[in-house]
């Protein structure tokens, strides 16, 4: 085979034209760099065979081997980036031979005078922007990405979504670039980059000058997030997470260096803002726990008073905020589980405006002050839309989709918003519960996550938005069926440990809470279970599957209740702001607590409660199993994510370690058989940051 440089080729799905150097597949196109494209035109001139390294090296890279090492990793993983960017799984196309070489694994055939499809993003948005490419990483993120996951859930149909913008790609950095800040003066962007095996950094670009230097502002080891600028530019505003979870909010002078402790017990989930400096320079406004909600605190910088500013009730959290121009009023982010509302609070008065509501999830917000519209982030029909509020009209318009999209910032002196855009593959995976090797893996174009097996019939309950929404779907060996249409929010379901029923919590559409419904896999929709009370999560089912345990809040604080099917009557079980459980072999209770980390056990008899491990985080509250009498979790590193088991004598072992945060966040573990477990996993997760005007929407 010879490729001329005007050919083309199709290959699995996609397009690869040698004359402009793309890979494209249908309106979306990527331009790759020149020895990522020679790299990959090598492969194609030797596809199905193993293209060797030193192969690679000697014509790519012209014997330079040191820099060809380098090379060949980062243009693998630049190939497998793009093919997933296009929207298809890069396993069918390309694989890794252990210390030899890789192969592409599809053929690819010739196209003679075919029309390239036009380009959604120009070459320039997708060329690389930095001096360097990203080799592959696993890395945190929506702890979206501990935010990012069931929270998405979404049942409305938007009819008139908007094209998506010209996006401008702001940084190309090796790892995940998180949480932009702009300066007041538009010059400069904080942000927090998080690279392999090292915690989450704040740094600063020069947007003015591509070729500056990024200035580090993190002076410890610990993770530092959420960057908000002073007013007059000249400090930045911080958490500081310490080894032990311990949240700090401080205050560094850009100048001098010099740093100061604000205030501790603040709080962040996944990649929330969940701090902002008032215009006025007068005001912190920063996210804090309070027993079972999550509420927003001042810090005055003149009197050095902290002040409660939001009341949320129990269940509630306030973990997104963005002040006025005037300085006068805040917008707030209450969400409840699945459900949340954009809500305004004033200085002036006590009164709470609402003026968005009946969202599934808002996972970012931002004032812009100039014309006085809100922009926030939410999911619909499975495509993630930055949506615009425009306070004179009362009205809401789609203003961009991509994919992926978290945190917002606005630069006022260029007129643009920045937002950072994830790359991850959201699959299933059935592993040995000894070795952690993959048995069965359910893959799709598609977000797939929460699995729960089913013992009796050996298939697997999940989550998943192929059908356009998020609905309860079921993985069979012909394949995957689903089992919800359109009945409302669904949320992480239960598997009978005896039978093919499962319960799960559902909202319906106009619904103020969620109530528990029971199925069967076999059987038709889901119906609703009489005899609950409350705001119904979280369910699972007990050892002999006579009862469910869920948690809900009844009587403003939430607990764990058991349901029994014979009585179709609920007890209270434990209190403590508790928010799953599962139990043992002798009717007691593992569980974990709202805001707290760490897995505590409630005795069957009336014992003294005591923790059994503190080293579950708080945004992994779900990820813990009992099973073969013991105890399993997912215990987070910088280097590694670790299940562990904790045997009936109370001794723990490491059982098997993946990438760090290659698992996602919240409820990603469930018992398998006797030998396997059920891990949600994140596949690829990377993040760059992008920016498009604000004036290119009328």
């Amino acid at each position: 085979m010879i490729l001329l440089p005007d050919q083309k080729y199709q290959i699995g799905q996609c397009i690869v034209n040698c004359h402009d150097m793309t890979v494209s597949k249908g309106a979306l196109s990527v331009t790759l760099p020149a020895k990522v494209f020679e790299f990959l035109k090598l492969l194609i001139l030797h596809a199905g065979e193993t293209v060797t390294k030193e192969v690679a090296i000697d014509q790519v890279w012209l014997g330079n081997i040191e820099v060809g090492k380098r090379g060949t990793g980062n243009a693998i993983w630049q190939l497998r980036k793009t093919i997933t960017e296009l929207g298809e799984e890069p396993e069918r196309y390309f694989k890794t031979i252990t210390k030899i070489g890789y192969q592409l694994l599809l053929p690819p055939e010739a196209i003679i005078d075919k029309p390239r499809p036009s380009s959604l993003f120009s070459s320039e948005t997708v060329k690389q922007s930095q001096s360097f490419i990203k080799p592959v990483v696993t890395l945190f993120g929506i702890a979206l990405i501990a935010v990012i996951g069931y929270f998405f859930a979404s049942i409305g149909t938007v009819t008139n979504m908007a094209e998506p913008l010209k996006a401008k790609r702001i940084t190309n950095f090796e790892g995940v670039e998180e949480q932009a800040a702009i300066s007041p003066d538009g010059r400069f962007m904080a942000f927090q980059w998080r690279r392999e095996q090292k915690k989450a950094q704040i740094y600063i670009k020069d947007l003015t000058d591509a070729n500056a230097p990024l200035r580090q502002v993190s002076m410890s080891e610990d993770k530092e997030t959420s960057p908000a600028w002073s007013p007059d530019g000249q400090a930045l505003a911080y958490f500081r997470f310490s080894s032990t979870g311990r949240c700090e909010l401080h205050v560094r002078e850009l100048i001098t260096n010099q740093d100061r402790l604000i205030d501790t017990g603040c709080i962040s989930s996944g990649y929330l803002h969940s701090l902002d400096w008032s215009p006025d320079g007068n005001l912190l406004a920063y996210a804090k726990a309070i027993d079972d909600s999550v509420a927003v605190f001042t810090y005055n910088f003149a009197s050095s008073d902290i002040s409660q500013f939001s009341f949320p009730t129990a269940g509630e959290e306030d973990l997104l905020m963005s002040w006025s121009a005037s300085s006068e009023e805040l917008a707030v982010v209450r969400s409840a589980a699945m459900d949340a509302a954009i809500i305004i609070l004033s200085q002036l008065n006590d009164d709470v405006v609402s003026v968005i509501e009946g969202e599934s999830m808002v996972i970012a917000l931002e004032w812009e002050q100039a014309s006085n519209m809100l922009y926030f982030n939410v999911l619909r029909d499975g495509a993630f839309m930055i949506e615009q509020y425009d306070f004179a009209t009362q009205s809401i318009a789609d203003f961009h989709q991509d994919n992926t999209i978290s945190s917002l910032a606005i630069n006022e002196k260029s007129n643009n918003l920045y937002y950072s855009r994830h790359l991850s593959q959201e699959h299933i995976t059935v592993r040995s519960l000894t070795d952690g090797q993959v048995k069965h893996q359910l893959a799709s174009s598609s977000r797939d996550m929460f699995g729960q097996f089913v013992l009796s019939s050996r298939e697997v309950l999940f989550l998943s938005n192929r059908s356009g929404t998020w609905e309860l779907w079921v993985n069979q060996e012909t394949g995957s069926k689903q089992l919800t249409h359109l009945q409302g929010i669904v949320g992480v379901p239960a598997a009978s440990p005896i039978d093919e029923q499962y319960v799960l919590p559902i909202k319906p559409k106009g619904a103020k809470h969620y109530d528990l419904y029971l199925g069967f896999v076999g059987g038709d929709e889901p119906t609703k279970i009489s005899g609950i009370e409350g705001d119904v999560r979280n369910p699972s089912f007990s050892n002999d599957g006579s009862k469910i345990y869920y948690s809900s809040n009844v009587d403003g604080h939430w607990s764990l209740y058991a349901y029994h099917f014979d009585s179709q009557q609920s007890d209270f079980v434990v209190g403590h702001a508790a928010k799953y459980g599962i139990e043992d072999n002798v009717g007691g209770l593992y569980y974990s607590r709202d805001n707290q980390a760490g897995i505590y056990y409630h005795p069957h008899d009336g014992g003294e409660e005591r923790l059994i491990t503190a080293e579950l985080s708080t945004s992994d509250w779900g990820s813990f199993f009992y099973q073969n009498d013991a105890l399993y979790f997912l215990k987070r590193s910088d280097i590694s994510d670790q299940i562990i088991e904790i045997a009936a004598d109370n001794q723990q072992q490491l059982l098997f370690t993946l990438p760090a945060v290659s698992i996602r966040g919240q409820r990603a573990l469930a018992k398998g058989d006797d030998n396997t477990i059920v891990v949600s996993m994140l596949g690829i997760n990377d993040a760059d940051i992008y920016s498009v005007s604000l004036t290119a929407r009328p």
